[in-house]
């Protein structure tokens, strides 16, 4: 087995695994191709102070790509820190195994935090040229609620080319302007033939159904990389220069009370800890801190809105991850502003 070296057999891999080409997989020790998966992580760290359970970085060349030497999983974990604040993990193993693996590491790295991708984000290849959107995945999880009570909605449509259809139409319109979009499938279509399907989710990850071109592939998330990477700097320019907080309105009404005691136990993806200071019928007001880097939070939180007030030198980031988390947990669609501005769009 050879142990990738280079970008350009990392490159060869990947492109292996894509034609499936049971030859050149095998020079790499893999056996059958497995669909690639890719992970946006928000980092303040330097990769050297990153602790890693699962193996050591070995840099390729004299690049910012690095392969994972595992002893489990050879040649199927990769590293692109050619960004400061986001980097894309390459995976090429199981799904539900690297999902697993991926979401412990960031949860052990103070530092460490997935991209929250916002519906403006995961729609971005809407009206470019080539690209055809396939599939939508809502998410309502009304996790906040008793279990006897719960009303949840999880749905994906893959509708392919009969998005036509009047009803279909109809309700998938009405249901994105209530729900939280989790995840759009996309094709990009090149010569008559599909070059790329793929499916982005809101967490950060995307899935490589197909491809034919791993130049293509490899610069399409890259994009996604470099406009969330944009979306940070944007919204922490704002709040360097601008007094005020982070506004997150959300389509559905939250369980004030409920989500109190969330987060005062510090629980869930949501990654804050905070205490109650003000309490009435219709708001709450809280002080504490962000897990993911342990800095300061103060968050306003009415029936149906959030301001969250990021102290200087904290991580934006917190913002992105309460509107992605909540709405998919029980604010429906989610927005973000910061002194009238559009963030994360």
């Amino acid at each position: 087995m050879r142990q990738i070296q280079t970008l350009r057999e990392l490159e060869e891999l990947f492109q292996a695994g894509f034609e499936n080409n049971e030859d050149s997989l095998e020079q790499f020790g893999k056996t059958y191709s497995t669909q690639l998966k890719a992970y946006l992580i928000e980092s303040n760290l330097s990769l050297d102070r990153v602790r890693c359970q699962f193996g050591e970085w070995k840099r390729l060349d004299a690049t910012d790509w690095y392969a994972n030497l595992s002893p489990q999983y050879p040649n199927s974990f990769f590293l692109d820190t050619s960004r400061d604040r986001v980097w894309i993990l390459y995976s090429l193993i199981d799904a539900t195994k690297s999902d697993s693996i991926i979401n412990d590491w960031i949860k052990n790295n103070k530092g460490l935090d997935k991209c929250w991708l916002s519906r403006k984000h995961l729609l971005h290849w809407e009206n470019m040229n080539g690209w055809v959107e396939r599939g939508l995945g809502l998410r309502f999880l009304d996790g906040l609620s008793p279990e006897e009570t719960a009303s949840n909605l999880s749905f994906k449509a893959w509708y392919g080319a009969n998005r036509h259809i009047q009803s279909l139409y109809l309700l998938l319109e009405k249901a994105k302007e209530d729900f939280a979009i989790y995840s759009v499938r996309w094709q990009k279509r090149s010569g008559g033939s599909i070059s790329i399907s793929t499916e982005w989710y809101s967490d950060g990850k995307v899935t490589i159904n197909r491809a034919t071109d791993v130049d293509e592939t490899l610069l399409w998330i890259s994009e996604m990389a470099n406009r969330y990477t944009d979306a940070l700097k944007e919204a922490t320019d704002l709040r360097n220069s601008a007094v005020g907080a982070f506004e997150i309105d959300f389509s559905q009404e939250i369980d004030l009370n409920a989500f109190s005691s969330t987060v005062a136990k510090g629980k869930g993806e949501m990654n804050l800890w905070l205490v109650e200071t003000e309490n009435s019928p219709d708001f709450r007001r809280f002080k504490g801190i962000d897990l993911h880097t342990w800095d300061r939070i103060l968050l306003d939180l009415g029936p149906d809105y959030a301001h969250m007030t990021i102290p200087a030198n904290g991580c934006v980031n917190a913002a992105p991850r309460l509107a992605v988390t909540q709405g998919e947990d029980n604010a429906g669609k989610a927005t973000i502003y910061h002194d009238g501005v559009e963030v994360f769009a």
